[in-house]
């Protein structure tokens, strides 16, 4: 090895270790590295050092690669926390005063009194991921057209474009509410499938303990009340989130009809049915399930198009009926195994692993993998993977697969699992 050779090795060493490191770990490296700079040129000025050609070439090769990685990632989002303390990006808001988030793109968040929320993964310029404890928040996030946000509650996610919002997470009763004021959102539950779009002028509501997720008009009131806008939430001091209406009571039963009526179909006609991916977005999930039923569900399952499979799985997921949906996924890789197959495996990884069969859940989870390696489940399929292997045979067996999860994706919403259990021994 040469010399120039040997004094790079400790550069690719600190390289390999930094690539390692969280964003903000990885600015307060930058940071340093820049005082050491300034620190290493006032010594040099006040010496008059004149340096030999002999190192130039190694000290000008580290110092490009030293500042090639801090400046080719992508410039984070920076933000102020005003009327709350943050320490280091967990916020805790004073139950006497709310606070306010402003972030460098202009997104704007409110959090009420008494709430806590996390700021993660500001590494890029494309948004934040925003973890909410337990309390209420107020958004208005910036469009940018590129813009990735994510509000995450409990087992949901709410994945944000550009809109104006408010979040109301009850951490006790595992309860969320979210209510759009402008745009749209898509939510995501705790079957961690099939997203619920949500626009203005809606109300989504979901309880985790009840599995069940709902999706709402909020200017179904009337008139008067749709042109104030939605009605506004109770204070986030009083510990309680805005208690969604009871629905309406069920129509009286019609008399019975007479001999010369024919009796009214139980299912509407094909021609008038809404999709059941249109009944899915809309929160209608039992609806979805009931007339699969009504069909008869095994005939569905042999004669539905995958549209329609696809949206049977998610709303059965959602009501807690896992045969169903594990039928309705099962169905669409027999039967559309080129264009659903895929997506179908991954699901059924997370079913089993729901249902803490790791070992079946791992199976999926490779199938998916090996079928639609670079698909838009992969980076969701391989943390499964890492899951299932660390639950199965420990953490040290697991270190192999978040290797692999650092490597693809060293961002990713699993980077930071992945980092504990790569430094396994």
């Amino acid at each position: 090895m040469s010399e120039p050779e040997r004094q790079l090795d400790p550069v690719a060493a600190l390289l390999q270790r930094a690539a390692q490191l969280s964003e903000p770990e990885r600015r307060e490296a930058r940071a340093a590295f820049l005082r050491r700079v300034d620190e290493a040129q006032a010594r040099a000025s006040k010496a008059r050092v004149v340096v030999r050609w002999v190192a130039p070439l190694a000290l000008a090769a580290s110092v490009l690669m030293v500042v090639f990685f801090f400046w080719r990632t992508e410039r984070g989002l920076d933000y102020v926390v005003e009327g709350a303390v943050n320490e280091s990006g967990y916020v805790r808001v004073p139950v006497d005063h709310p606070a306010a988030i402003t972030f460098s793109d202009q997104t704007r968040i409110r959090a009420a009194s008494g709430t806590r929320l996390r700021i993660d993964e500001t590494n890029n310029e494309r948004g934040a991921r925003i973890s909410v404890e337990r309390g209420r928040v107020e958004a208005e996030v910036t469009h940018t057209g590129h813009s990735e946000w994510r509000f995450v509650a409990g087992p949901f996610v709410v994945r944000v474009v550009g809109t104006r919002f408010e979040l109301l997470w009850d951490a006790d009763r595992e309860r969320l509410e979210v209510i759009l004021r402008e745009g749209a959102v898509e939510v995501e539950g705790y079957a961690g499938s099939g997203a619920v779009s949500v626009r203005a002028g809606q109300r989504f509501v979901g309880d985790a303990q009840a599995r069940t997720l709902h999706v709402s008009d909020t200017a179904a009131q009337g008139p008067d009340t749709a042109a104030q806008g939605p009605e506004p939430a109770p204070p986030a001091a009083q510990g309680q989130l805005a208690e969604v209406a009871a629905p309406p009571p069920e129509p009286a039963a019609p008399p019975a009809p007479s001999s010369a009526e024919p009796p009214a179909p139980l299912v509407a006609p094909p021609s008038t049915r809404p999709p059941w991916s249109k009944l899915v977005s809309q929160g209608e999930f039992r609806r979805v399930v009931q007339e699969a039923a009504a069909r008869g569900t095994q005939s569905c399952l042999t004669s539905c198009d995958a549209a329609d499979l696809n949206a049977l799985a998610d709303a059965a997921r959602y009501v807690g009926q896992n045969e169903l949906a594990e039928q309705a996924l099962l169905a669409l890789r027999a039967r559309y195994a080129s264009t659903a197959g895929s997506r179908a495996a991954f699901l059924l990884g997370r079913l089993h692993e729901s249902r803490g069969a790791a070992a079946r859940a791992r199976t999926w989870y490779e199938t998916a993998l090996r079928e639609a390696p670079g698909g838009a489940f992969a980076a969701e399929a391989l943390a499964g993977k890492m899951r299932a292997v660390q639950s199965l045979e420990g953490p040290a067996a697991a270190r192999v697969v978040a290797q692999e999860y650092l490597r693809l994706y060293p961002s990713g919403v699993h980077a930071k699992t992945a980092r504990q259990l790569a430094a396994q021994p």
